[in-house]
């Protein structure tokens, strides 16, 4: 099962090591086998570092830009990257640019489930892909019910 992250949940996982964000991440860098398959578009991987590097996430944190980049490394060799092309390749399915990616790249590979903790995505009205937030995946996952 191929299943799509965005930004909001790979930082999430970072600041809160025990929380469900940190749940999806975990499984998929670990060892497998793997109950499913993270994919994203191009686009998280500069976005996350981006994120990280933020002075009040960074000062929390406590990580500088060696850090930052091991982490970014990791998760590269974690979830699989879906191209979407540049920004005019990306239909609008949100009105977000910024948030456009994860909906195509969902549709790209045919995922199960878009994995977001952004209210924009989480708020639409008729996705293109079943979009959960990540407490409602992991109890669905654990639960055996995805």
């Amino acid at each position: 099962m191929r299943v799509i992250v965005d930004a909001n949940v790979c930082v999430s996982a970072v600041l809160s090591a025990k929380g469900t964000s940190a749940r999806v991440l975990d499984h998929v860098l670990e060892e497998g086998p793997h109950d499913f398959e993270l994919c994203a578009p191009s686009q998280l991987f500069p976005k996350v570092e981006e994120a990280l590097a933020r002075p009040r996430i960074a000062g929390r944190l406590k990580w500088g830009p060696a850090r930052i980049g091991l982490y970014a490394r990791r998760l590269r060799l974690a979830v699989t990257e879906v191209p979407t092309g540049g920004p005019e390749k990306v239909p609008s399915y949100t009105g977000d640019p910024e948030d456009d990616p994860y909906l195509l790249a969902a549709v790209l590979t045919g995922a199960s489930y878009l994995v977001s903790g952004d209210g924009d995505i989480l708020g639409m009205e008729d996705p293109p892909v079943s979009v959960l937030g990540p407490a409602q995946f992991v109890r669905l996952w654990e639960a055996g019910l995805l």
